[in-house]
């Protein structure tokens, strides 16, 4: 008989939001590897038990007990590997079947929130893909989760105990934690701040090319464009002379470029951050993620460093204020609530990747583009780059930084926007950078997002702007 556990405050929302749409695959999320080399089966799948059987999460399931959502624990792994036999196809077609085993639909009740599928096009070449619903696992949940997946194959194939120590922590003292702060003196002037900081405030929105919808279909596709090498020790140097941190530089930028696209002189942001926040919870798998609502404000004499000064210091009060839910601030705020923030923020931006040691992670967070292939448990491993995020809000910006480069992906709502719109705002999402390296203490509102030819065009056409929604 499975245990049944309580549910944190981003869990009770995720499953609000499946029991509106039970059919969506727009909260899964997911880490795949393609595999140059002969899999051995049967030894993938005994390891997929062990790592299985190392993570509560990764054999729970999720249901109802007296009207309240709730987390139940099985003692055994509640399903094994997948193997989709698809043979000589391209890669487009792998890449799409790829991706609709990444955004299934989950059976929560029944099967759990992980999927292991290996897609083989034939015994040398096939991608590795661990799906996961966001309900029990976030980016870092994912790495774990493969990482014990591949370490457990290498001990195996090396005929080594394959069982890896269990976690220090368990996603139910986070739970206990998260409910103690909430009902503490310090949760109460957390839930002050965030509730001023958002009084009267709208959320970023850019024009769109169509109305809203009254409901979502949540499919939203990616634009990636890559800022290249010669771009980052220029914006680290620039950080660094405004005495902020680059994300905080990046973010100051990136609201400036909102700010002229948008016309708005102030409005609110989004940043999907980490609240992995104690060494018990390191290895722990599981839903760690807030979102911080960071207000921009804009007069015509901002410069490039203030805005930069002005996001640091959001970014400073926020991560000292992480604990607060931002489900608790939406519900609390008296605003809609069809879809994940939609009522405080539209559009969010962060940053991932940190130097590491790790060859597996520095192989994920490099790359298709730049990753040489590497070598693991007689494994030729190199990364299969998945679609996440993709239509749960209006756009979504997640910075990617490697050791050498910065690269962007812009996820989008087709529901709103064309491609050529998410397009062109990248484009003036870099020429803001550009203009924010050359002269930082240049005002915001000098900022020239179109160049001549877009601007002839423009005039050419007599258009005065997109359809607002």
């Amino acid at each position: 008989m499975p245990s049944s556990h309580p549910l944190s405050h981003a869990q009770q929302a995720l499953w609000f939001l499946r029991r509106l749409a039970p059919d969506s695959g727009v909260y899964n999320t997911g880490v795949a590897l393609r595999i140059r080399s002969a899999v051995d089966v049967s030894r993938l799948g005994l390891a997929i038990a062990e790592t299985a059987g190392r993570h509560e999460l990764a054999r729970s399931t999720f249901d109802e007990r007296d009207a309240e959502p709730v987390r139940l624990l099985h003692e055994r792994p509640l399903g094994g590997l997948e193997v989709w036999d698809l043979g000589d196809v391209d890669d487009r077609s792998l890449g799409d079947t790829v991706r609709a085993a990444l955004v299934a639909p989950f059976p929560l009740e029944r099967s759990g929130a992980f999927r292991f599928v290996l897609l083989r096009r034939d015994p040398t070449d096939s991608v590795l893909l661990i799906a996961g619903h966001h309900i029990a696992t976030d980016a870092t949940s994912n790495w774990l989760v493969l990482r014990d997946l591949m370490q457990t194959y290498r001990r195996l194939t090396e005929g080594e105990d394959p069982r890896l120590a269990p976690p220090a922590g368990s996603y139910d003292t986070y739970v206990a934690k998260e409910g103690a702060l909430l009902a503490s003196p310090r949760g109460a002037r957390m839930e002050r701040y965030w509730h001023e900081l958002c009084d009267g405030a709208v959320p970023a929105a850019i024009p769109t090319d169509r109305a809203r919808p009254a409901a979502s279909s949540d499919v939203g596709r990616t634009h990636h464009i890559d800022l290249g090498e010669d771009r980052l020790a220029p914006l680290r140097e620039a950080a660094r002379a405004s005495g902020v941190s680059l994300f905080s530089f990046l973010l100051g930028t990136f609201q400036s470029v909102l700010h002229r696209f948008t016309r708005q002189n102030g409005f609110l942001v989004g940043c999907p951050t980490t609240t992995r926040l104690s060494p018990a919870m390191r290895e722990v798998v599981g839903n760690f993620i807030n979102t911080l609502v960071f207000r921009a404000e804009f007069t015509p004499a901002t410069t490039f460093r203030q805005a930069a000064l002005a996001a640091d210091q959001q970014v400073k009060n926020g991560l000292a204020r992480v604990g607060y839910p931002f489900e608790l601030l939406t519900r609390t705020a008296n605003r809609p609530r069809t879809s994940a923030g939609s009522s405080l923020c539209r559009i969010t931006f962060n940053m991932i990747g940190t130097p590491t040691p790790d060859p597996l992670l520095r192989l994920l967070l490099d790359g298709e583009s730049t990753s040489a292939p590497l070598r693991y448990a007689d494994l030729l491993l190199s990364p299969y780059e998945l679609p996440q995020a993709e239509g749960q809000l209006d756009l979504a910006v997640s910075v990617r930084q490697s050791a050498e480069s910065l690269a962007v992906d812009f996820r989008y709502d087709v529901d709103l926007f064309d491609p050529a719109t998410i397009e062109t705002f990248a484009r003036y999402v870099v020429r803001g950078l550009d203009a924010a390296i050359a002269d930082p203490d240049g005002p915001v509102a000098r900022l020239r997002l179109m160049d001549g030819a877009e601007l002839a065009q423009l005039l050419a056409l007599g258009a005065g702007g997109g359809t607002h929604g």
